[in-house]
């Protein structure tokens, strides 16, 4: 999977001057190593897409047995959540966001091959202009997940995961994601 990481400090900022311009491509092994050596909580944004029973979800197009994530991306300087919500699915996907409203914050911990990661995630249930999406971004392939098959999908976050399943992410306005629980 490739991943876009973008530092709003033209001197280096978090990573060392020269490793990253404004925007550049990286693998994730080389995307969680840099997120987590900002050594900052990362601020993400995500939607919640549900049709016909079943979850709009994306992964990398070229590894099939990654988990499952939510649409979305890390939040910019000059944006709501909702314009970066909107940008991002714009992005990744040929859907255009209809609506968008709030539904809650996951503080997500979790570990990457020993890596410290923490995240602050604002989900959104969204709807969206067309069922039959496709990816603008070659590195990502979206995909239906039936609501019934959720419990045992390996859609990250989990605690997201679960709210979903039971329904309870209508309802829920603050979920935490712990290391030990990923």
């Amino acid at each position: 999977m490739l991943w876009i990481l973008q530092s709003s400090n033209e001197s280096g900022g978090w990573l060392n001057e020269g490793e990253v311009s404004m925007s550049e491509t990286f693998g994730q092994d080389q995307f969680f190593r840099a997120v987590a050596s900002r050594g900052i909580p990362r601020i993400r944004v995500a939607g919640i897409v549900v049709d016909d029973d079943k979850l709009l979800v994306q992964r990398p197009a070229d590894d099939p047995s990654s988990f499952y994530a939510f649409i979305g991306g890390e939040y910019e300087i000059g944006d709501t959540f909702e314009t970066r919500l909107r940008k991002e699915f714009e992005e990744e996907t040929n859907a255009l966001v209809v609506t968008a409203r709030y539904l809650f914050c996951v503080e997500n911990h979790f570990q990457y091959k020993g890596q410290t990661i923490q995240q602050a995630e604002h989900f959104f249930l969204v709807s969206i202009d067309r069922r039959d999406v496709t990816s603008r971004e070659g590195h990502l392939v979206q995909h239906w997940l039936p609501l019934v098959e959720l419990a045992s999908a390996n859609l990250r976050p989990f605690v997201v995961r679960d709210a979903v399943a039971s329904g309870t992410y209508l309802s829920d306005r603050h979920l935490i994601q712990m290391p030990d629980q990923a």
